[in-house]
């Protein structure tokens, strides 16, 4: 594993750690765009790996098993094996063996899997929605890589796992909000705020954040600022309203509607909290993080408990989407390629 890593300096969290016109906040609506004449590269691939576990060869040989999962994907193989299910090494048959005890230990998972987020008519639905979602964003950016998608299992470890070529799906984070099988998870790991939020509808906006997010990670400094990660995510959630126009602004922020309504209601006073020069251009970690990170709401300044979590983001995508009224010129995959907060602060007057 090597390029998938560094998505978790930025928004790593078990999950990652989402109807308003789509210019937040302004009148004016941008063209749709156009994907009836866009195709997904010729190499794109699609690969249920439920599907692949349930046609594991049933051989004793642990020679054939590993060469099977292997020819099915191998770098995502690699990945899987070795990273999201720590497993063992991918290239060892031994760990033939410790597979097969994760596939009896992980039973009721995968039981759950494929009566909720696994279920066909899910995958159908959530597929059709992502790869649309990412022929939009060839037409943005051609120059960015198509991914792969893998229907995953994960073991309860990642929601959404970009790797070089491919971003996998962990359905076991899709569950539904109130699936059976949450009882057993451990409270802190999976406080309430996220067990509402593990549902099958949000297979595909995830996963194309995930790969946007992961794609814009190079442009953010080694240090970043709150600036930094408001601009960042502001770029993130403004390509993804694009990509995903059925989407409303609160689906994709992964709020209720009231959520969405509080954020717009009290937009002045949080851009307040968190204009100061203090907190703007801070770079301490803890700091900077308490915008952006998921929770039962943002815990800065006077901001209420009432208030959604990351409300960071929020002022970053209403940020960009003011700055677009500004600067009228600009496309969308200009808008990729921003890495200067301050003709955006400039623009954006809440």
């Amino acid at each position: 594993m090597c390029t998938s890593r560094p998505i978790r300096k930025l928004f790593y969290a078990p999950m990652w750690v989402l109807t308003f016109s789509l210019f937040v906040g302004c009148d004016d609506k941008p063209l749709p765009i156009a994907i009836d004449q866009v195709n997904l590269p010729d190499d794109h691939r699609e690969v249920n790996w439920m599907d692949v576990l349930d046609r594991l060869p049933q051989s004793k040989s642990r020679k054939i098993s590993r060469a099977y999962l292997h020819d099915m994907h191998p770098e995502f193989w690699q990945v899987w094996c070795e990273d999201v299910l720590q497993l063992g090494a991918a290239e060892d048959t031994m760990t033939m063996d410790v597979l097969d005890q994760f596939l009896a230990q992980m039973a009721p998972m995968l039981a759950a899997i494929d009566s909720t987020s696994g279920s066909e008519d899910v995958i159908d639905r959530e597929s059709r929605k992502l790869k649309n979602g990412l022929r939009r964003l060839h037409v943005i950016e051609p120059n960015l890589a198509i991914p792969d998608v893998i229907w995953m299992p994960s073991g309860f470890n990642f929601a959404i796992y970009p790797g070089p070529s491919w971003i996998g799906v962990g359905l076991d984070w899709f569950l539904g909000s109130d699936h059976p099988l949450h009882r057993e998870l451990p409270p802190a790991k999976f406080p309430n705020y996220r067990l509402a939020r593990m549902r099958p509808d949000r297979m595909a906006c995830d996963a194309l954040l995930g790969w946007i997010a992961v794609n814009q990670q190079e442009l953010v400094p080694t240090s970043p600022r709150t600036a930094d990660m408001w601009l960042f995510w502001g770029k993130v959630m403004h390509t993804a309203s694009r990509c995903l126009p059925d989407v409303s602004p609160a689906q994709l922020m992964n709020w209720t509607e009231e959520e969405w309504e509080w954020a717009v209601a009290h937009e002045r006073a949080t851009w307040a909290e968190i204009q100061p020069q203090e907190r703007m251009f801070s770079n301490a970690p803890r700091d900077v993080m308490r915008w952006f990170q998921e929770g039962p709401f943002t815990r800065v300044g006077r901001l209420p408990q009432e208030s959604p979590d990351r409300l960071g983001i929020f002022l970053g995508w209403r940020a960009v989407e003011a700055a677009l009224q500004a600067y009228p010129e600009s496309t969308d995959s200009d808008v990729l390629g921003w890495v200067d907060p301050q003709p955006v602060l400039r623009a954006y007057r809440p």
